[in-house]
């Protein structure tokens, strides 16, 4: 067992030093750093878990948690926290509780923390061997929502706009985005071009989300050629279904998808008055859609 496990503190103590030894004894790497962006920056690419030994003063810290958080969501990194209830109240200003493995208070109960290292390498393992989706909203709620029908399926990445899809993808490797059309600043076409302008993201597939309907708006998106074009009323049943038969048609063509975002349009046939792909076009307000 090699995997490196980063602890992020404030200084070396009994307990950081305690934490260390016994992940060491479990043939761990362990590597260290203060709660201070340009440390973390240097050593988190090694990381496969983190460790947070949160400490008082929180407030002088908030960069560092920022950063952290943005690992978190940019490059799945898993984190743990070790603090008592009022620290912990502290960071969740700054980092979701949804981006948190665990939450172990003080004096630390090793068998619990060295469980959940294990629980989460685990987990990352067979998480490895699924498919992986990018969601490209800037609606938090809304990433958190698909980000929960989808995690038990697929690895799932998330960004909150397009630049950070950029980001996201120069370190991670994506099956599918799902991209938002209507976004502010940058849109969801604009992204798509940008996507297509990169190399390392020019073949990723992508599905359009939208709450647009209309036949002007459908027939724009169409025209850029995306994977399909969902509205955001589709249900998770209906989401998993188009996810799950898009894998399963690539698949068996040999490519996986390496195709994707090519000009040939035969995947789009004329359909109803919208005169849009009758496989692209997926909405509904209900749970079985």
């Amino acid at each position: 067992m090699f995997e490196t496990i980063l602890i992020i503190r404030r200084t070396e103590g009994f307990i950081v030093n305690n934490i260390k030894k016994n992940l060491s004894q479990k043939q761990y790497t362990v590597l260290e750093c203060g709660i201070d962006e340009t440390e973390i920056r240097a050593v988190k690419d090694e990381a496969s878990v983190i460790i947070f030994y949160v400490i008082e003063d929180l407030e002088a810290y908030s960069k560092a948690m920022i950063y952290i958080k943005e690992l978190c969501v940019e490059e799945n990194k898993q984190l743990i926290l070790i603090s008592n209830p009022m620290e912990h109240e502290v960071v969740s200003k700054y980092i979701s509780e949804e981006l948190i493995a665990d939450v172990i208070g003080r004096p630390v109960d090793i068998e619990r923390l060295l469980r959940d290292i294990e629980e989460i390498l685990d987990e990352q393992s067979m998480q490895a061997r699924k498919k992986c989706i990018l969601i490209v909203d800037d609606d938090p709620t809304y990433l958190r929502t698909i980000r929960g029908w989808l995690k038990d399926h697929y690895r799932v990445g998330m960004a909150n706009s397009g630049m950070q899809a950029l980001t996201w993808l120069a370190g991670n490797e994506a099956d599918l985005i799902l991209l938002d059309y209507d976004m502010p600043v940058t849109s969801g076409p604009q992204v798509l071009r940008m996507l297509k302008a990169e190399a390392n993201s020019a073949g990723v597939p992508v599905m359009f989300l939208t709450g647009k309907s209309d036949k002007l708006s459908v027939l724009r998106g169409v025209s850029l050629k995306p994977e399909g074009y969902l509205l955001k009323t589709i249900g998770k049943n209906a989401l998993l279904e188009t996810i799950d038969n898009y894998f399963t048609e690539h698949s068996s063509d040999g490519d996986d998808g390496e195709n994707a975002g090519s000009d040939d349009d035969s995947g789009f046939d004329i359909w109803d008055e919208y005169g849009v792909v009758n496989n692209g076009l997926v909405g509904g307000t209900g749970e079985g859609n």
